[in-house]
């Protein structure tokens, strides 16, 4: 006996029921908002100490911390920690960052360097603190 090639009534549904779940995945994926990435923050012992724009010029200064301190490096809209007093210089290693929500974190320095963006395209509609 010969088998047919067509469908059966339970392979339409999985079919179907694949296509949808696929589909809702790409229109979701679609919708999320994007951010550009705007300030560093740069908090010290938990507290935020300072505020940077990301900005395409070279600008260089230093962190104080409870070993000594960072030096950091902002450039082409990237940060960066160049030196740091911690024994492993963690910090130093993780490179530049750009991307909002990256971070940078110094274990013994008690720093992190975070990056926050704004939604493009989007007006602000609350700020909630």
């Amino acid at each position: 006996m010969r088998k047919s090639n067509y469908f059966k009534k339970g392979d339409i549904i999985i079919y179907l029921f694949l296509i949808v779940f696929f589909g809702s995945l790409v229109i979701k994926t679609l919708n999320f908002k994007s951010y550009s990435s705007s300030n560093a923050e740069i908090y010290v012992n938990n507290k935020l100490k300072y505020v940077y724009p990301l900005t395409e010029e070279e600008k260089k200064f230093f962190v104080p911390t409870d070993i000594g301190g960072v030096n950091v490096v902002i450039k082409d809209k990237r940060i960066r920690v160049t030196t740091s007093n911690s024994p492993l210089k963690l910090d130093v290693k993780q490179g530049w960052i750009k991307s909002p929500g990256q971070v940078i974190i110094g274990i013994p320095d008690k720093l992190l360097i975070k990056i926050v963006g704004k939604e493009e395209d989007e007006e602000v509609d609350f700020i909630i603190k």
